[in-house]
């Protein structure tokens, strides 16, 4: 990637690394001769290469792939194909408590859930523009029906925007804020798949917002406030905001000069408003419209898009969606594409690798692991996870015939946030020794009690996966 020297002997001694070798034909072709190509790394100062050093390493030991193979989080099947994951029971919780979340923060916030079909006619796409000009990134269409066009969507927007066309609209219905968890299907290129970070199916959480000019800034502010809610509390803080633009000299962006700039005006104020720092991009916005677009760094530093919001001016033309004023004539609504949360594939991957794959209790597979010191205690340890269960806790006993200390470090390997040591003293006095994940310490404290503490985890969704966030003991 350069900078480039003309010769090794300028490079800083303690700077400098190898790493790796490797062997490759000449020009691809086997019949010609083995060269060895050799990897290194070279920077200005051993600072550098330390700080790179401990990064990759880090990056290595908390690989999304990794981790989701060791802590049976996903698989993927070659079988089934590449690019579509199969999600384990405990991957499973984990899109589940996330989707919950948003689910409710949605519902506090005016959504309306639709659900629509992952199949569609190609008009659909000609209409909204996606065909032809999407048509690389889409699976190819299915002929059936007297020989019509099928496709699997990569996206859930046109259906959205039918389901607004479908009544008639009034300015006192809007905004209408229409919210799925859909599932999309886009034909990325192999060589671009990564683990859940790019795949060929994905689950989206997508929102649709129909409102009038007048109400953009406000629902563009309330979607900007639930992004920073969100990364804020699943403390995804090193992120960068990204205001994507159109460019005047491409004929990639619809052309409506006037339009883009008045967009494009409205989410800038919107951000200074929100004293949200950003930068601007020319070139990026979505055919359609201006996007913010949040960008996140990886553990090397590599920045990669999580999710998105976008101002559409575009697609109420093309689906000749309107709603009636208040003078009784009728007029385009604005629509604002947001995906907080991005998908279930995408979130779920940064996560892994921020978390180093230790969950907070509320999202955990198994939220406590009961120990008991020996066999004679397993009847008790057996009643206290069903009266757990009961409660809705993801609860599990360690009933090996492991060693003791054994049971701990499995339970620690597997990241489980809590484990409860139960020994002849905890059952005479009903009570439970707690061990956290992120703490040295434990405490013993009544049973009664750590059902409480675990019921604000949940409730609260605390995130008791960082050392520094004590248990709500009060």
């Amino acid at each position: 990637e350069g900078p480039h020297v003309n010769s090794t002997g300028e490079l800083p001694l303690d700077a400098f690394k190898l790493d790796r070798i490797s062997g490759s034909y000449w020009r691809g072709d086997e019949r010609n001769p083995m060269l060895s190509r050799i990897y290194g790394f070279a920077f200005e100062t051993k600072a550098e290469l330390d700080d790179f050093l401990h990064k990759r390493q880090l990056a290595m030991e908390r690989d999304h792939r990794k981790l989701g193979e060791e802590l049976d989080l996903f698989i993927q099947d070659p079988e089934v194909g590449v690019g579509l994951p199969l999600w384990m029971p405990n991957g499973t919780v984990i899109r589940e408590e996330l989707e919950k979340w948003a689910k409710e923060e949605e519902f506090k916030a005016g959504y309306l859930r639709v659900a629509t079909p992952a199949i569609t006619r190609a008009e659909l796409y000609y209409r909204s523009g996606h065909l032809p000009y999407y048509a690389e990134s889409m699976y190819p269409p299915m002929v059936l029906d007297d020989n019509e066009q099928y496709y699997l969507r990569p996206m859930n927007c046109p259906h959205h925007h039918k389901i607004y066309s479908a009544r008639i609209r009034s300015y006192r219905d809007l905004p209408l804020r229409l919210a799925e968890y859909g599932n999309v299907f886009r034909y990325e290129k192999h060589g671009s798949l990564a683990g859940l970070l790019r795949v060929r199916a994905m689950c989206m959480n997508d929102a649709h917002i129909y409102c009038t000019p007048d109400q953009v800034e406000s629902e563009f502010v309330a979607v900007m406030e639930m992004y920073r809610k969100y990364y804020d509390h699943l403390r995804l803080g090193n992120f960068r905001v990204r205001l994507s633009l159109h460019d005047p000299n491409s004929d990639k962006f619809v052309a409506n000069e006037e339009l883009w700039n008045k967009s494009e005006d409205m989410v800038r104020q919107v951000l200074k408003n929100l004293n949200i720092s950003y930068d601007e991009e020319k070139g990026e916005a979505a055919f359609y419209g201006p996007k913010v677009d949040i960008q996140v760094k990886n553990l090397l530093g590599r920045e990669e898009t999580v999710s998105t919001c976008q101002l559409d001016f575009v697609m109420p033309e093309r689906f000749d969606l309107t709603y009636i004023d208040k003078d009784g004539t009728p007029k385009r609504p604005y629509i604002v594409h947001r995906a907080p949360l991005s998908t279930h594939e995408r979130i779920i991957s940064f996560l892994i690798e921020f978390y180093g794959g230790a969950f907070p209790t509320w999202m955990a597979p198994v939220q406590v692991m009961i120990v008991p010191v020996n066999p004679a205690l397993l009847d008790f340890a057996m009643s206290l996870k069903n009266d757990l269960r009961n409660q809705l806790f993801r609860i599990e006993v360690d009933d090996s015939s492991e060693t003791f200390n054994k049971k701990i470090r499995d339970a620690v390997v597997k990241k489980i946030p809590n484990i409860w040591v139960v020994g002849e003293r905890e059952k005479a006095n009903n009570t439970v020794t707690w061990r956290r994940y992120a703490v040295k310490d434990q405490i013993t404290i009544p049973i009664p009690q750590a059902i409480e503490v675990l019921k604000k985890l949940r409730e609260k969704r605390i995130m008791d996966n960082f050392s520094d966030v004590p248990l709500p003991l009060d």
